[in-house]
């Protein structure tokens, strides 16, 4: 085998496209057989590449986890008409 593990990343973390966020993730699944072994863990979990184990699809649960935010932090934020300076 040449090269290694394929571990995409960033995949997930940054709305910029007008595909669906799970999307990469769903196509390199497609694709993993034909290509290099597959690396895709949950978004800051830590992995050591060379013991790699089998993709677990975790993103496909992520859409039934969600929890939306209690009523009173929705909204537009209200900030004060100054804050002191320097702020730290």
């Amino acid at each position: 085998m040449l090269g290694g593990v394929f571990m995409p990343v960033h995949w997930g973390t940054f709305a910029l496209a007008m595909h669906a966020w799970d999307q990469p993730a769903e196509r390199l699944l497609e694709l993993a057989s034909q290509a290099a072994p597959l690396l895709m863990p949950m978004l800051g979990q830590p992995v050591e590449p060379a013991h790699a184990e089998r993709v677990r699809p975790w993103w496909r649960d992520v859409e039934n986890t969600h929890v939306k935010p209690p009523p009173e932090t929705e909204g537009p934020i209200k900030l004060p008409g100054s804050l002191p300076w320097p702020l730290d």
